[in-house]
């Protein structure tokens, strides 16, 4: 076997171990909560994270035939990619895709205990029984619609995985720019408090103008609407930002983010912006309905 047949097929078992990656996440998620949603990082049916562990685990455990020592040594490898993963696109994009924070025995959020189980018991079985079987399948296409599918695949594979990473690098900004329109419905509110508030300044000047020592009853009661109003404007500013997501709505959601970014806020119900958690706590409520 030539080193470009073996390359095209490695293509080959990569894709279909993303794909069935991308079948357990999206099937397990309509089980579980009786709803369809795409569940891949990338907008096609795939999850490169489940391609990248499967050939892992087959190139570093390559020798390994011990069922326990493959289950051990494939959870290992899982997690640590899993981690990674997030750490990476954490730092790169602000955000975590998934966070298992509140779930028993995890690092940092990011690896859990459930995952190690599920990840080693499938890596064991893709080694063992799947990809023999699938690396003969592989043997037998023959060498020109080989070339055409591995490298079909790769370029189509490439340019989503291009798609998206652009999509999720414009995510933070795209939410800062909500965030900001958020926080300029905060200021209006504020802004309607100081004009009363100046009115009341004026309205109390003319009245001193006015009815000079004499007025000093009407004056007192001036300062008493002056200082209700100075409170209503402490109360706006301490309640205001949560009454200004509450006015967030799908339909300014949709305007502000791409539909690649608002699937990707579907299909990860734990994704949260490190820069703008709040607002994005918002955002998973209203998709969610």
């Amino acid at each position: 076997m030539g080193l470009l047949n073996l390359a095209e097929q490695v293509v080959l078992w990569w894709m279909c171990y993303s794909c069935i990656g991308w079948v357990w996440e999206t099937g397990l998620n309509l089980v579980l909560k009786h709803k369809w949603v795409d569940r891949g990082a990338l907008n096609g049916p795939i999850c490169p994270i489940y391609g990248n562990g499967a050939l892992l685990v087959l190139l570093l455990l390559h020798d390994v035939t011990n069922p326990v020592a493959l289950f051990l040594g494939s959870g290992v490898i899982a997690c640590t990619l899993e981690y990674v993963v997030s750490w990476q696109y954490e730092r790169l994009f602000h955000i975590r895709l998934w966070d298992y924070t509140d779930k028993p025995f995890n690092i940092n959020g990011r690896v859990y205990l459930n995952g190690f189980l599920t990840f080693g018991s499938g890596a064991t079985l893709v080694k063992l029984v799947v990809q023999p079987w699938l690396a003969q399948l592989t043997a037998t296409i023959p060498q020109p619609w080989l070339h055409i599918a591995a490298w079909g695949l790769l370029a189509a594979t490439f340019v989503d995985w291009l798609a998206s990473t652009m999509g999720m690098a414009d995510m933070d900004n795209r939410l800062a720019r909500l965030g900001e329109d958020v926080k300029a419905g905060r200021l209006e509110a504020i802004d309607k408090a100081n004009d009363d508030m100046a009115e009341a300044n004026a309205r109390m000047e003319h009245h001193l103008a006015q009815v000079q020592r004499s007025a000093q009853e009407r004056i007192d009661q001036t300062r008493e609407r002056i200082d209700g109003t100075i409170t209503d404007i402490r109360t706006v500013g301490r309640k205001d930002k949560p009454a200004a997501l509450d006015r967030l709505t799908k339909e300014h959601v949709r305007r502000a983010l791409s539909r690649q970014q608002v699937r990707l806020l579907r299909a990860f119900p734990s994704l949260r912006s490190s820069m703008h958690r709040e607002l994005t706590d918002r955002i998973h409520d209203l998709l969610e309905r």
